[in-house]
């Protein structure tokens, strides 16, 4: 009987590992290994409100509870990948990354620091800011530099109107 009851109590909290992470629906499920080779699909990972992730897919570990002692009814912690996690972080400082190495990272100081490999897309309503390698590309919207239209429609006082253009900004 006490071999039965120590045994419970260690399958209440575990550590896993999951595979097949599903984010299609209300929730986000895995299959995670409870013992060694023994798997349990459809388990729920657990997020905190207002951030997701969805781990690579050379799986992730987590900490499963089982709610109210029962094996059955399984749930897991958000996911962690130790080979893939950022560090480096000051006190203070927070970040969120991705297994490529994007990151934004808020610092203690009140720098933000955005590093993509690819792009860095903002949008708001039809206006999209996009940094890319290749340069900077604002579409929609207008651009303004203190209080003056810079934008593609922006005009120059004392130009003759004909077929000449501008010179070059001094």
């Amino acid at each position: 009987m006490e071999k039965e009851v120590a045994d419970k109590m260690r399958g209440m909290v575990r550590r896993a590992t999951i595979r097949n992470v599903k984010d299609d629906g209300e929730t986000q499920t895995a299959s995670v290994e409870v013992a060694d080779g023994i798997w349990r699909d459809d388990v729920e990972i657990m997020h905190p409100y207002g951030m997701a992730a969805n781990p690579p897919e050379d799986g992730g570990l987590v900490v499963l509870l089982a709610v109210g002692g029962d094996e059955g009814d399984l749930v897991a912690l958000p996911a962690g990948n130790p080979w893939k996690r950022m560090g480096g972080l000051n006190p203070g400082d927070a970040g969120v990354y991705n297994e490529s190495g994007d990151k934004v990272i808020v610092r203690r100081d009140g720098t933000v620091e955005i590093a993509a490999g690819a792009a860095l897309r903002a949008s708001v309503g039809g206006v999209v800011f996009t940094v890319s390698p290749a340069g900077v590309d604002i579409t929609g919207g207008y651009v303004r530099h203190n209080g003056k239209d810079i934008g593609d429609t922006h005009t120059h006082g004392g130009v003759t109107p004909g077929a000449s253009e501008t010179d070059v900004p001094v």
